[in-house]
């Protein structure tokens, strides 16, 4: 074998072993995501909890993939900040509920005393 052959077979060898960075501040936005979604109380809302496992799960396989150089690991990571943020906005929806429904039982109240 000639110098020139085994020097392109290890360097084909060596670029299956590439990684693939993964821009920064997606990774530091979809942990705030994750972390904003857990601050919401979505691990105590099934549908939001759902969610946030996947986002988790998505997140963690990203890194997975751009270590292993799998150029879709920016896409997986783009979905887990997606589920993230359906997992906050699931949880905020039921705080609004609940606070809408304490408004109402507290309007009730002041209008069984009737005005002064």
């Amino acid at each position: 074998m000639t110098p020139t052959r085994i020097t392109a077979m290890a360097l084909f060898a060596l670029s299956g072993c590439a990684t693939i960075q993964l821009p920064q501040e997606k990774l530091e936005s979809s942990s705030a995501s994750v972390r904003g979604a857990e601050e919401m109380g979505a691990a105590n809302v099934p549908s939001a909890r759902l969610h946030l496992e996947l986002a988790k799960d998505e997140i963690a396989s990203a890194r997975k993939l751009a270590a292993d150089g799998n150029e879709r690991a920016t896409v997986v990571l783009a979905r887990g900040e997606a589920d993230a943020e359906l997992a906050m906005g699931l949880a905020r929806e039921i705080a609004v509920h609940a606070e809408a429904e304490q408004a109402a039982i507290e309007l009730r109240a002041v209008e069984a005393r009737g005005t002064p």
